[in-house]
């Protein structure tokens, strides 16, 4: 069957769902895609459609120089992939619903359908392309984005990177048409997580510089350095590959993708204990479809990569029914009440950096260490044998095969895989943040004191990936595998897109990824032995299970910003260098009020004690995320509702707090000196604040927060009730409206009669 005759179906099934009426409407020479052979399609497709409205919604980012419904060769450039891509397009010329949109299947058939129009010539292919050297078989992750974000911000396009992030969960996937992209949330369960999948394909792809490439900009300071980047080598993709005959001329393409993936973090804890042999069984060592697989769905089509689908997160590691232990001793313990490899001398990255030991096994019992009220003095009294946790993610690589184009003296470059935690904000992008932290929109006295982590995300990274992992395909000179790319060249200076409509739905691509620090989120970083050893990514450099690392994550103040929730003041911990609130989650979303805290652990509560007022805390050290993610209390249901401009207002709205707090002072002395005790956002009709606005003869503008301050506790200060519970007298209770738009500052200490306005900024 001809490719055009699937591009029909596509139509035909489209065209009374709105989208023949809106492509009639949207271009003048009126495109319609109701006809009545393959033929007669063709030639509709391929016809110049003269002036194209750019003025309605969805279509404003669609490239000026596209004026066909069909390009050949070039996805950005045809009107019908970027109706039928393009997440803003939802809605016909009238403005009512589109009643349905195309399936990741048929997109990948309209691509394919696109350049095999454009079949290449491979030895002309090579020879314009500066020889064999310089031209790849080469795996990319890609997505359809508003200009907005694309690598250069010109028009809507096809993003990729040769790195693809899925992440794991406990439902499966579930494509959401309309924003033609996955979601995490289980709406049957507010306590499930769906996988998110990570697509990739295949293309003919050429070196280049990346002073010639469309690539998304990195900072000096980024993991790898930034200085050489205009020399780098970046792989570009040019010409999608496929199977069938119109591909590349004289030849009939077969392809499919190989995945190995590889879950390392036990068998690296026992490689740190210096056990041997070193088992490779599982769970020492988990592989391939036990972390993912290839989707079988029709709907989806080829190349989408989702992990397995896992009744929880994190399972106790067992074997023949049997617990799977190690052996913990008091050198190997830390502060944060966790077992740390790195104090064996093995080098920072080359086993897990923080691994759950708080569950003792003893004559086949299993005891909960956290039961202690002094969990690290309990972990360090006498050597024991810990329970060993699993969880799911991994990294790894993905490969095509193509026979026909085997031989040919054209190297095959694999994509680097990464199966990754859930991202807790999903609809926060990494790139965003990061970008918003280097603007002017922070006022001047916060910039630089935000975060002891710059929020860096992984496609600034300059690093290879994992070059210790068993028959990988990877180079130590590709530093750029992470890096994000458009197709083509460059022209001139980046263009500044309008602000575009929030898409909910998730990212695979490294940009929506957190970077590389002590040791990260997603992925890690290990070296290679010998002194010269190279540094790498590497998924076995995180936390043992996941959960062990997220916790202190989430505990030190945003130290994975756009990934790990603020929990301090669910902590109020003295333990680690960083301290106070940085990005406030709010009473819901820590479970003050409502029943959904996102970790399952409820935050600080005012309570009467001796006829004296006292605020009663989760404990930091008892606290244990793995227990909560086993027992599957995590949520997503509330954080995942964050976006971007949500995040950078709650950052801005608390440092004004702050700043008033301490009298203009640099705000990192007075986040260490007060706790967030309330944060909520609050709407202009609230009653209080109207209030305040008036006694403080002040109006606030944009989005307003209200937020209870009181002075945070010394250690000594902290009463231990329970193992599991701390509690400290209330002193200095302060009120505060605030919002990132104003510079002035509702405030009110407790017993003060009147509201007053104070500046956040000197």
């Amino acid at each position: 069957m001809a490719r055009i005759d699937d591009i029909k179906s596509v139509c035909d099934r489209l065209a009374p769902l709105g989208w023949r009426a809106l492509l009639q409407n949207v271009t003048r020479n009126r495109l319609d895609i109701a006809q009545s052979t393959p033929a007669a399609l063709q030639r509709e497709l391929t016809r110049n459609l003269g002036e194209i409205d750019r003025t309605l919604t969805g279509f404003e980012d669609f490239a000026a120089k596209g004026n066909k419904a069909i390009t050949p060769g070039q996805p950005s450039l045809s009107l019908l992939y970027h109706a039928l891509a393009s997440p803003l397009v939802t809605r016909d010329h009238e403005g009512r619903p589109l009643q349905g949109f195309a399936t990741p299947a048929e997109l990948d058939l309209l691509e394919n359908f696109i350049f095999s129009l454009a079949p290449v010539s491979l030895p002309k292919f090579i020879r314009d392309n500066g020889g064999a050297s310089q031209v790849a078989v080469a795996v990319f992750s890609c997505e359809y984005r508003p200009a907005s974000d694309t690598v250069d911000g010109r028009h809507a396009d096809l993003v990729f990177s040769r790195t693809g992030i899925a992440r794991v969960g406990t439902a499966r996937p579930r494509y959401h048409p309309d924003v033609r992209g996955f979601w995490p949330e289980d709406e049957d369960n507010p306590h499930g997580i769906r996988v998110l999948p990570a697509r990739f394909t295949a293309w003919l792809a050429v070196r280049r510089k990346g002073r010639d490439t469309r690539v998304s900009p990195i900072l000096e300071s980024s993991v790898g350095g930034a200085g050489d980047e205009a020399d780098r080598d970046l792989l570009v993709p040019v010409h999608k590959l496929f199977p069938g005959s119109d591909c590349i001329e004289g030849m009939d393409l077969g392809l499919s993708f190989g995945a190995h993936l590889f879950n390392l973090k036990i068998q690296r804890v026992h490689k740190a204990l210096g056990t041997d042999p070193l088992p490779e069984s599982f769970p020492y060592v988990i592989r391939d479809r036990e972390i993912a697989d290839w989707s079988a769905e029709p709907e989806l089509g080829p190349g989408w990569l989702v992990p397995a689908v896992r009744p929880s997160l994190v399972e106790a590691a067992m074997v023949d029914g049997k617990p799977l232990t190690f052996r913990v001793t008091p050198d190997f313990v830390d502060v944060f009440a966790a077992f740390e490899p790195s104090t064996a001398g093995v080098g920072r990255g080359s086993a897990p950096e923080y691994v759950h030991a708080r569950t003792q096994v003893k004559d086949g019992r299993f005891i909960d260490l956290n039961d202690n009220t002094d969990v690290v003095g309990a972990m360090k009294k006498e050597p024991y044998d810990a329970l060993h946790y699993v969880d799911f993610s991994g990294d790894g690589w993905v490969d095509a095969n193509i026979p026909a184009l085997a031989g040919r003296n054209i190297p095959f470059v694999a994509a680097y895989a990464l199966v990754c935690a859930p991202d807790f904000f999903p609809a926060c992008g990494q790139f965003e943040v990061s970008e918003w932290s280097r603007s002017k929109d922070i006022p001047a006295q916060f910039s630089g004191e935000l975060w002891s982590v710059s929020p860096t995300p992984l496609s600034e990274t300059r690093l290879p990936a994992n070059l210790q992992l068993e028959g990988n395909p990877f180079e130590a000179d590709d530093t750029t595998i992470t890096a994000v790319v458009g197709m083509g060249a460059p022209e001139g200076l980046p263009a500044v897109w309008p602000q575009q409509p929030d898409v909910l739905r998730a990212s695979s691509l490294p940009d929506d990824a957190a970077g590389v620090f002590a040791p990260g989120w997603d992925v890690g970083m290990d070296r290679q032995p010998g002194a010269d050893g190279v540094g790498h990514l590497a998924s076995y450099a995180l936390g043992s299970p996941f959960p062990e690392d997220a916790k202190l994550c989430a505990a030190l103040s945003t130290f994975w910003p756009a990934v790990a929730p603020d929990v301090f003041r669910t902590f109020a911990t003295p333990i680690g260098n960083t301290g106070g609130t940085v990005a406030p989650l709010t009473d819901e979303e820590i479970g003050q009020a409502g029943s959904l805290p996102w970790d399952g652990i409820t935050g600080p509560r005012v309570v009467s004690h001796n006829g004296e007022r006292h605020v009663e805390i989760a404990s930091f050290l008892n606290a244990d995320y793995v227990r909560q993610v086993m027992q599957n209390r995590l949520s997503i249901r509330l954080t995942a509702q964050i976006s971007a401009e949500d995040y950078q207002d709650r950052i801005l709205a608390v440092s004004r707090a702050y700043s008033v707090a301490g009298n203009l002072s640099d705000i990192s002395e007075p986040r260490r000196e007060w706790l967030v005790l309330s944060f909520r956002v609050i709407t202009s009709a609230d009653v209080e604040l109207q209030q305040a606005q008036s006694e403080a003869h002040t109006i606030l503008r944009g989005q307003i927060y209200r937020m209870e301050l009181c002075k945070s506790p010394a250690v000594a200060a902290r009463e231990k009730i329970s193992p599991y519970l701390d509690r400290f007298p209330l002193q200095d209770l302060r009120f505060f409206f605030a919002s990132p738009d104003s510079k002035a500052v509702l405030t009110k200490r407790e017993h003060d009669l009147r509201w007053a306005s104070a500046s956040s900024e000197r």
